[in-house]
């Protein structure tokens, strides 16, 4: 049976909350066994109950048994122990990668961390870590920055943020549906936005002034979780060019 199959069998018919969780777990199936229903719904933009019906619909008590049978479905599809091999491997490669970023582009998004009056840093669920590691990173530079985790939090910088600030934003898919709709102002009032994402096709890079796609898209994809350690590598190559200037 394939995956497709799995998640919709032939005698089912779909919604159109139906087929936006459908699509969410299709993509990325093995990311499901570490998200909570509330995540499943707000990735496919629909309800925790439309999760529960979507669950119910094809076949299950809910989404715990759901996640239980996906689970069972993966394994049996997949070489496991294979699997964990190549991972290895596989991410070796992408973080050897990273030495093929442009270091223009490295170069302008550590002038624009330094040289603004204030950093805004945003990261949202896995990406929060690397967002909250810059600031970090930034303030023992001696550089005013500040962190936020959701968009209502950063939605209280939009009184306070200047033209001489830098705004970032961590997204690995680069399809958050929120970011236009708190953070829209400062985005466009600010020269110094960047988007730092795995998707070289991302719709939002047209609200950021500057954008930089990191490699390893197919390996963010199949990741279990979303890759917040290359993140985090990225922003150890920008600390570290930081501090060698």
């Amino acid at each position: 049976m394939k995956l497709n199959e799995f998640l919709k069998p032939n005698n089912v018919e779909f919604s159109k909350s139906d087929k936006k969780i459908y699509d969410v777990v299709l993509k990325h199936p093995a990311h499901v066994q570490l998200m909570t229903i509330q995540k499943l719904a707000t990735d496919a933009q629909t309800s925790v109950a439309s999760v529960q019906r979507y669950c119910k619909k094809i076949g299950y008590t809910g989404f715990k048994e759901f996640k239980f049978q996906l689970k069972n479905y993966l394994l049996q599809r997949f070489d496991f122990e294979k699997n964990n091999s190549s991972y290895l491997s596989n991410y070796l490669k992408v973080a050897n990668s990273f030495k093929n970023i442009e270091e223009d582009k490295i170069s302008d998004f550590a002038e624009a961390l330094v040289n603004s009056k204030h950093n805004y840093i945003i990261g949202i669920y896995y990406s929060s870590i690397p967002a909250k590691q810059l600031a970090m990173g930034m303030q023992d530079l001696n550089k005013i920055s500040f962190c936020a985790d959701n968009y209502l939090a950063a939605s209280h910088w939009v009184g306070l943020i200047e033209e001489e600030d830098t705004l970032v934003v961590f997204s690995v898919s680069g399809n958050d549906p929120y970011i236009k709709k708190y953070i829209s102002e400062p985005l466009s009032k600010l020269s110094r936005t960047y988007l730092i994402t795995f998707n070289p096709d991302t719709k939002l890079s047209k609200y950021f002034k500057n954008c930089i796609v990191l490699p390893g898209k197919a390996f963010a994809n199949n990741s279990a979780i979303d890759p917040q350690s290359l993140f985090s590598l990225f922003v150890e190559m920008i600390i570290n060019h930081i501090a060698r200037s």
